[in-house]
């Protein structure tokens, strides 16, 4: 088969898909991965092939763009739906941080001919490459409509919770809803019309959609699902030296996400408690954080911080990691086994402000979904930095490495986590999906 993986250009997008797309190219299929030339690079670094389309002088933001006209809309949409409890969090999630990805490549209001050239070129090489299968990333939808006009079997690859057709279900089962307004097909409508592409639910869901998380992490839809288990990836380093033989005390791994840093001017006024939470303790504290996560902070003597390194590295060492509460992180200690303490706040539907220029998070649009499986597995604990303080960290902290009742939930969500197919797997229902849908779009 040819298969193309299009995705979002960002290497938290990128690295999920690793795995499969190598298992594919391991099984003689031609493999191609369509983004947009700011992923060039990253693509290259990981073996895959790299189609890059659009302008490369635009820079892709997603989250990080203003957007005030569409934002203005959805959030009159959002009054008039009026999601509430865990319902709002999730809407907000959507609404806040996905659409305004899609937007960059797939303009709810498109500006001039220039808003369509990533896709115009996605479809041009579609067209001319002719793929037997594309593997599109929720936030690039513009996959879905390139394999309708080439013809393609196409699927979503999810990298988290589905809340697209989480919320495409919500907003159409109000009363009141008029679909012409659901913000997904709103956003897709355009780049489909221009391509005489049908906008339905198979192209806005995909035909069916391969999904990484245990399925008590998943979002009830009504998507056709293909279950893969998650093999932790991330781009790699040369191993140091420190890292290679086994430490002489336990050591704790902290990471605050890459995606967060990226597009986030503030945020971090908890990481200065969490540092001097784990100062003094008689563990070795690896804290992959860049300069402006580490403003304000003093570093203890047993915290060593290092700007990146790749978790598939770190965490076989670890007897526990701290961190932010997004998905690709969870799921790489997921996978090893590694009990977790996850930043997390009791903010109603607090997932995102933007005081004045720049934005920051109060906590992660992932965190509370992480945080709850987590503790409901018995393989770690929540940190709310709103309400605990250095001493109650500290404490959390220590639990997490005493108490072998975390070791052992640990062991159980691992163990749920490779109850999925393996990437390899999973080739042969890729295969046998694909002959059934090619050229039903």
């Amino acid at each position: 088969m040819r298969v193309v993986f299009c995705l979002w250009p960002n290497a938290a997008h990128l690295y999920p898909l690793v795995p499969l797309a190598w298992a594919l190219q391991a099984e003689g299929h031609e493999v191609r991965v369509v983004s947009h030339h700011a992923l060039e690079d990253k693509t290259v670094e990981v073996g895959l092939p790299a189609v890059s389309v659009g302008a490369p002088d635009m820079v892709p933001m997603g989250p990080g763009n203003p957007y005030p006209e569409e934002r203005r809309h959805m959030a009159e949409l959002s009054a008039a739906l009026s999601p509430s409890g865990g319902d709002r969090d999730t809407w907000d999630v959507f609404t806040h941080f996905m659409l305004p990805s899609i937007w960059d490549f797939s303009p709810m209001r498109p500006s001039g001919e220039d808003s369509f050239t990533a896709v115009d070129d996605f479809v041009d090489f579609a067209r001319s490459w002719k793929p037997d299968l594309v593997l599109w990333d929720p936030c690039f939808p513009a996959g879905a409509v390139a394999a309708a006009a080439c013809g393609a079997a196409h699927a979503r690859l999810l990298w988290g919770q589905d809340y697209f057709g989480w919320s495409r279900d919500l907003f159409l089962s109000s009363s009141s809803a008029d679909e012409a307004q659901e913000p997904l097909a709103a956003s897709v409508r355009p780049i489909a019309e221009r391509h005489g592409v049908t906008v339905d639910d198979e192209l806005l869901l995909g035909q069916w959609t391969l999904d990484p998380l245990p399925e008590a992490m998943r979002l009830p839809t009504e998507a056709l699902t293909v279950p893969v288990r998650w093999v932790p990836y991330a781009g790699q380093t040369p191993v140091p030296d420190w890292l290679r033989g086994k430490p002489s005390r336990p050591r704790v791994a902290l990471s605050l996400g890459l995606s967060q840093r990226m597009f986030l001017k503030g945020g971090w006024g908890h990481v200065p408690a969490i540092l001097e939470a784990v100062g003094g303790l008689d563990v070795d504290v690896v804290a992959t954080l860049d300069s402006t996560q580490l403003e304000n902070a003093d570093i203890p003597e047993n915290v060593r911080t290092i700007d990146y390194l790749p978790l598939n590295q770190l965490l076989p060492t670890c007897d526990a990691i701290i961190h932010h509460g997004g998905v690709g992180t969870f799921a790489a200690a997921a996978s090893l086994g590694v009990p977790q303490l996850i930043t997390d706040t009791d903010d109603d539907h607090g997932v995102m402000a933007a005081p004045g220029e720049g934005m920051e998070a109060s906590k992660h649009a992932e965190s509370s979904i992480t945080a709850g499986y987590v503790t409901s597995r018995s393989a770690g604990l929540r940190l709310n930095h709103r309400t605990q303080d250095v001493q109650d960290i500290r404490e959390h902290v220590l639990s997490v490495l005493k108490d072998t009742r975390f070791r052992s939930g640990a062991d159980r969500v691992r163990s749920e986590v490779l109850a999925a197919p393996s990437p390899a797997s999973v080739i042969a229902t890729l295969e046998a999906l694909t002959a059934m849908r090619k050229g039903t779009s």
